[in-house]
């Protein structure tokens, strides 16, 4: 921010400025400290306040408070997490069960829920567990699912991840 200040003398002239800081947080920067403006940096978040002193010719001074208030940054916005619902699988009949081994990342966060569901395929299935990472798929028939993984982050956010399930005929005999 920018402390700017001036000063008048009806009978003479001003000779020299002066900027003080007289409350607030340790940390800060006045660029110039003798300029009727001047850049002040470095801020925190708090309630600063300055005084500038006005020197006249005659050497008599004025001074007047300059409150600045630094608010704390806002927060980021929440980064959506990013699902991984593994690779795409195939599996013959009679073997009839596999495990879904889903996974996210929050850059900015955690993880608070995993939800699995069957967004097409045929009818019959098992999903063990629909509400972990890692869960078993039993119970298939021939066809070809889609598994669908939703992963919720600790700010609310989602998103998701598909798996293709191919279930083959079991061979002919020999």
């Amino acid at each position: 921010t920018t402390l700017s200040g001036s000063g008048t003398d009806s009978d003479g002239s001003v000779v020299s400025y002066n900027w003080t800081k007289t409350a607030g947080p340790a940390q800060f920067l006045i660029a110039n400290q003798a300029a009727a403006q001047t850049a002040l940096t470095n801020l925190v978040q708090g309630v600063y306040q300055f005084r500038l002193t006005v020197t006249h010719n005659n050497g008599a001074t004025e001074t007047d408070l300059v409150p600045e208030t630094v608010n704390a940054a806002a927060p980021p916005p929440n980064q959506a997490p990013v699902a991984n619902a593994g690779n795409d699988q195939i599996i013959t009949l009679p073997t009839n069960s596999v495990t879904l081994s889903g996974s996210a990342t929050d850059s900015d966060g955690t993880i608070s829920t995993y939800s699995w569901t069957k967004i097409s395929g045929p009818a019959q299935f098992n999903i063990v567990t629909t509400s972990a990472a890692q869960t078993a798929v039993n119970n298939l028939v021939q066809g070809v699912y889609q598994y669908q993984l939703t992963v919720t982050d600790d700010d609310g956010a989602t998103d998701t991840d598909i798996i293709n399930l191919t279930v083959n005929a079991a061979p002919p005999p020999t």
